[in-house]
């Protein structure tokens, strides 16, 4: 390889660009759901990464209303992808407890506590309750915020 392929391919970033990409927690934007100025799709930020929200009837499964989506193509271009939010993903609870969960990706994921539910402007009427037994047995996954 030639040096002056190795010039023509070469991005030039200036370094501070550089070093926040290393030292950004992209966790703080948890809970926020995001697109670009250009439209298209829309993501959640969950534990720090973009997780495509692949359709409005998942979107409604999910969240209180389509207010607050925050038009950011910092966020979209940066925060790194994270697996999509699988389609028909839920809030769910079981009939025999009161925590509840996202449901998404073949796993249930702990909403720890009310304020979590509210940062993530989930819909508290949209949580499903289902047989305790089928709660047991999802695989836990990392929990929400």
């Amino acid at each position: 390889m030639s040096s002056q392929t190795l010039e023509k391919d070469r991005i030039i970033a200036p370094e501070n660009q550089v070093r926040e990409s290393f030292a950004v927690d992209w966790r703080k934007y948890d809970g926020e759901r995001v697109i670009a100025s250009n439209g298209g799709a829309i993501y959640l930020v969950l534990n720090g990464q973009l997780q495509w929200i692949p359709n409005p009837e998942t979107y409604n499964n999910l969240f209180a209303s389509w207010n607050g989506v925050v038009v950011s193509d910092y966020l979209v271009d940066n925060v790194p992808r994270g697996p999509a939010l699988t389609s028909g993903a839920v809030l769910a609870k079981g009939n025999g407890a009161a925590p509840e969960y996202l449901v998404s990706n073949g796993t249930k994921q702990w909403i720890p506590n009310p304020d979590t539910f509210k940062k993530f402007a989930f819909n508290a009427g949209k949580v499903v309750t289902v047989p305790q037994i089928v709660i047991d047995y999802v695989p836990s996954g990392p929990n929400v915020g």
